[in-house]
């Protein structure tokens, strides 16, 4: 297997791409530019911490050094800077609360996560963040350049099987991949799968006072820009595929911010985008159960500028070298339902 076509460039489809290149194999992109994209106006927040119950997120020991790694090859590649890091300070609001944190600070699992609260704000370390907008504008004309971009919406009627492999638009390869995000919807073949998509608004406020520098979480992220600009993202708001803003969702981000910093503002953007998250929070990987000239990656949810990197890696590695995909991960526990359907 050495030719593969990727249908979607967002998060999934570029770490995809990237996997296959890095092995030395070839890749074709389809993706429609002028399509709206979440990883297009993504924060790129990354966080190894779980507020609610201050678990560590899925799998961090793992996928954290592979993100670095990974987003750091990306950098030499495009020559783009992409990934910075930033602690996070969590804004305390409850005695319980806090005595929940400062106790999981002090467990060696925590230590290198966790600092204890001052000040009503405890530190989340090993965050930061990644340049959505600029990886997918820098990786598309690298793509491009390279002749491995297909700029045009996907067309099921043009894909067809041929021996092993499939046709697309006259040209044959080995394997398709789909990392088609919220547009899985549409996907004749992996419609079945699951998902709970999950939208999110985003502002960018100016105020009349510079505040702190540096991301403070109160259940929403306010983000330093610069030039008293901050960045409040995001909301989730489910059962809408709307790529629309949802004016409603402002007084959610204002709330959260006015009740840290009182202070006056103007809102001079706002954003939205559609998360692909999977019913069960893990990501889909894997072939097609009766059709294994193609798979899926996708259902990344909020936490996809970290998981991306390992899983693609996981993946691709599973279709070129054999390798075993891990249970949590594997399309196959959802084959009840791809049965029912068929």
């Amino acid at each position: 297997m050495r030719n593969f076509l990727v249908v979607g460039a967002g998060l999934a489809g570029i770490s995809v791409a990237e996997r296959i290149l890095q092995k030395g194999l070839t890749v074709r992109v389809v993706s429609n530019s002028k399509w709206p994209s979440s990883t297009r106006v993504a924060t790129g927040m990354f966080n190894p911490i779980v507020f609610r119950r201050l678990n560590k997120t899925w799998m961090i020991d793992d996928v954290l050094p592979e993100m670095h790694s990974f987003y750091g090859q990306l950098e030499n590649r495009l020559n783009t800077k992409l990934i910075s890091n930033h602690a996070i300070f969590k804004h305390i609001g409850s005695e319980d609360y806090a005595s929940f944190w400062n106790e999981k600070s002090h467990k060696s699992a925590f230590e290198s996560f966790l600092d204890p609260i001052e000040s009503n704000y405890g530190k989340v370390n090993q965050a930061g963040m990644v340049d959505c907008p600029a990886l997918i504008t820098t990786y598309i004309e690298f793509l491009r350049s390279e002749s491995c971009l297909d700029d045009s919406t996907f067309n099921f009627d043009e894909l067809s099987q041929e021996g092993s492999g499939v046709v697309y638009k006259g040209l044959k390869y080995d394997h398709v991949i789909f990392c088609d995000g919220p547009y899985i919807s549409k996907n004749p073949y992996f419609s079945w799968l699951p998902f709970k998509i999950a939208k999110g608004d985003w502002i960018v406020v100016e105020t009349d006072e510079a505040l702190p520098d540096r991301i403070v979480n109160n259940v929403i992220n306010i983000i330093p820009l610069g030039a008293h600009r901050y960045k409040l993202s995001s909301t989730f708001e489910w059962e809408t595929e709307s790529w629309k803003p949802n004016p409603e969702q402002i007084h959610t981000l204002l709330r959260a911010f006015l009740e840290i910093y009182p202070v006056a503002y103007k809102i001079i953007d706002h954003q939205s985008g559609l998360r692909p998250a999977a019913s069960d929070r893990r990501p889909y990987l894997g072939r097609h159960p009766r059709l294994g000239y193609m798979s899926v990656f996708n259902g990344l949810g909020s936490k996809g500028v970290i998981l991306a990197p390992y899983f693609s890696k996981h993946l691709i590695d599973h279709l070129v070298d054999a390798t075993p995909l891990i249970k949590e991960v594997d399309i196959k526990r959802n084959i009840k339902r791809f049965q029912a359907a068929h």
